[in-house]
Formats: C-alpha cells, sequence, structure tokens
C-alpha cells in the first residue's frame, strides 16, 4: 500500500490537531525527531480512532495516506496524551492497522534464525 519501504514505523500516541495538512503533520514529525524524506513513516490516529493518518516519503517527496473507518473505531489498547510519545510498529503492523485488524501487540515472537 505504500509506494516506498519506510526504514522506520512509528505510531505518534499524542493528540494532534486533526486539521492540519502536510506541512502541519510534518512539522510533528520534525519536533518528534522524524524526517519522512529520510524514509520515516510516522502514523498519527484521530481522537475518537475513526480515522488515522500515515506520512512518509522519500528523497522526492511526501505520501500522506488518510484512512477513515467507516464501521466503528479502531480497538487499540494504547492511550493517547497530551505529550509527545512514540510507539515504534513493524511493517506488517502496520499493515494490518491499515487495514483495521483489531490487534494489540504486547510482545513480539523473536525472529527465526
Amino acid at each position: 500500500m505504500l509506494p516506498c519501504v519506510p526504514r522506520r514505523v512509528v505510531i505518534a500516541q499524542h493528540r494532534i490537531d486533526y486539521r492540519k495538512q502536510w506541512n502541519g503533520l510534518l512539522a510533528e514529525c520534525y519536533h518528534m525527531g522524524f524526517n519522512p524524506y529520510e524514509g520515516d513513516c510516522v502514523v498519527f490516529i484521530k481522537r475518537d480512532r475513526t480515522q488515522l493518518r500515515a506520512l512518509t516519503g522519500d528523497r522526492l517527496g511526501l505520501v500522506m495516506i488518510s484512512r477513515r473507518f467507516e464501521g466503528g473505531s479502531l480497538k487499540l489498547a494504547w492511550v493517547f496524551g497530551a505529550e509527545r510519545r512514540t510507539h515504534p510498529i513493524t511493517i506488517p503492523e502496520l499493515t494490518l492497522l491499515l487495514d483495521g485488524a483489531v490487534c494489540t501487540v504486547d510482545r513480539q515472537v523473536p525472529p527465526w534464525q
């Protein structure tokens, strides 16, 4: 679904003004220490959990994916507060999140060697 493979994916765990567009979300990414132009993907979730926006990109430009869930809201175990926090997730977890899957990952299985 993403046009480029992100180098790291994080979910912003703080409230943002959902009226922000490209530049506002890019400023939020920079405030948290992430650079979408370098391959970081930052996911913002609306307070009522009915929408999400993912901002990623490459050296050529930015991509913003906006997803609205018509049938309800996302079932996430995370609490969204006022202070800036992030939670790293993997690319498969991002795919599940974009598909609207109901999942909570408490711990991950170590990779097979």
